[in-house]
């Protein structure tokens, strides 16, 4: 399991805790995704993702945990894909920040 607590300043749009969770959710959805790109399904046994945001004091922090296991070994680091898919989420809300920012 890793765990990422990532910063990045771009000044937050007015958003809404309904909007927050909704952001969250759909980032386990695309995180989920990525991985299942990543990693065979069917050697998946195991896989949990969650995607934290909370907003404080104009901070919006952002936290994804992703858990997974195989059956049997695929000689794919897994480590190094949950690093990636830590990363491309970080990154695609990010995207989805600046978008909400420039409407």
């Amino acid at each position: 399991m890793r765990e990422m607590t990532n910063i990045i300043d771009i000044g937050l749009p007015d958003i809404s805790e309904g909007i927050i969770e909704q952001m969250a959710e759909e980032c386990e959805r695309q995180v989920t995704g990525f991985l299942l790109k990543r990693v065979p399904g069917k050697s998946i046994e195991d896989l949990f993702v969650s995607c934290a945001l909370s907003l404080l004091d104009g901070q919006l922090d952002v936290d994804i945990d992703i858990e997974i296991g195989q059956g049997f070994d695929t000689g794919i680091s897994l480590q190094d894909v949950i690093q990636e898919a830590i990363d491309w989420g970080a990154e695609w809300l990010e995207k989805q920040l600046m978008g909400l920012k420039a409407k």
